[in-house]
């Protein structure tokens, strides 16, 4: 029986994938967790750093499943609204099966104007909840809920005529950002795409069509 968590080394290019939950991979470009479950692969960056004589691997995230219909997408901004109006967040989650395909699910929750406290929807695609009136920026608090390895995302401004989203692949409490378009089928609308505007990395290095 493998082991939970593998540490391997690039030596000659992304070695195969060992571990049973994700592997540690020290690259030439640093060091990555390497994960997958039956929706998407992914590679996040934990530590970025230039090794000599290893081969870089670059971070990547790319979806087994087709992406997220857009209807579904107006479903999420309409309800993130329908609730901001009252002030409060809202968490929605995504889940899939091949006879249904995606679907959206409202989990129980307790809500007020700055947090959700909610149960975790098994074999979520994707977890996304809003800030209403105010940006779509992962906190701290996020940072500890979205601990599993899954697509995680945050709508904000929703009172503005251009509202933002931003989405992200979390792997175990590491994430790497990812373009709306990555994720989603169709038309965004208004809504402008932060997740890559708040982070420093090289969106040229980062693979997502693999």
């Amino acid at each position: 029986m493998g082991r939970l968590v593998e540490y391997l080394i690039a030596r000659d290019g992304l070695p195969s994938r060992r571990g049973l939950a994700y592997d540690y991979v020290l690259a030439g470009d640093g060091l990555f967790v390497v994960a997958e479950n039956r929706f998407f692969a992914a590679r996040v960056p934990v530590a970025a750093a230039t090794v000599r004589g290893l081969q870089p691997i670059y971070p990547s995230f790319s979806l087994w499943t087709d992406r997220l219909p857009v209807d579904l997408w107006e479903q999420i901004v309409a309800t993130s609204r329908a609730w901001g109006e009252a002030g409060h967040e809202v968490l929605l989650a995504v889940t899939h099966d091949a006879t249904a395909g995606y679907r959206l699910v409202l989990p129980n929750q307790a809500v007020n104007s700055v947090a959700v406290i909610y149960q975790p929807v098994a074999g979520a695609v994707l977890e996304i909840h809003s800030h209403h009136r105010f940006p779509a920026r992962f906190s701290s608090i996020d940072d500890a809920d979205e601990q599993r390895l899954c697509l995680y995302g945050v709508l904000g401004r929703l009172d503005r005529d251009r509202p933002e989203v931003a989405l992200r692949v979390g792997a175990y409490g590491h994430f790497l950002s990812v373009p709306w378009e990555t994720v989603f089928s169709g038309d965004r609308g208004s809504f402008r795409d932060v997740s890559l505007e708040s982070t420093d990395e090289d969106e040229s290095d980062v693979d997502l069509s693999d």
